[in-house]
């Protein structure tokens, strides 16, 4: 959650501003795999963090408890948060809630797996931002 917090959720507003911010904490970008979304990792074992310029995510490996820590981190920190259905958002997206903010947007998670490893995936989009 301390990451998701610092770039995406606190942090600066712009993918620009964002990969300052991952600069200075250590993290490197990784060659461009998808247009428009730039990934850095650290050698920690901090999680990886993707920018766009509508979008914010931050992927680690999959945990015990993550999905309970996160429900209570949104509402802990959105409390008008609203429930989605996140079907309709895709087929790894476990949870989503519309938050209203300027400009709207919404918080999901993902759980994913590639090649044998799980993956655990806090995102951030802000569709009007795009």
């Amino acid at each position: 959650m301390n990451a998701f917090d610092t770039f995406c959720t606190n942090g600066p507003r712009t993918a620009a501003g964002v990969e300052t911010s991952l600069r200075a904490a250590g993290y490197v970008p990784l060659p461009k795999r998808t247009a428009g979304v730039k990934a850095f990792v650290v050698d920690t074992k901090k999680p990886a963090v993707a920018v766009s310029d509508s979008m914010c995510l931050v992927q680690a490996d999959a945990r015990t408890g993550q999905t309970t820590r996160f429900q209570t981190y949104v509402a802990e920190t959105y409390p008008n948060a609203r429930t989605l259905d996140p079907a309709t958002l895709g087929d790894d997206i476990e949870q989503a809630w519309s938050i209203p903010s300027d400009p709207p947007a919404i918080i999901a998670t993902e759980r994913t797996e590639s090649l044998g490893w799980y993956r655990y995936a806090l995102i951030l989009f802000r569709p009007e931002a795009a």
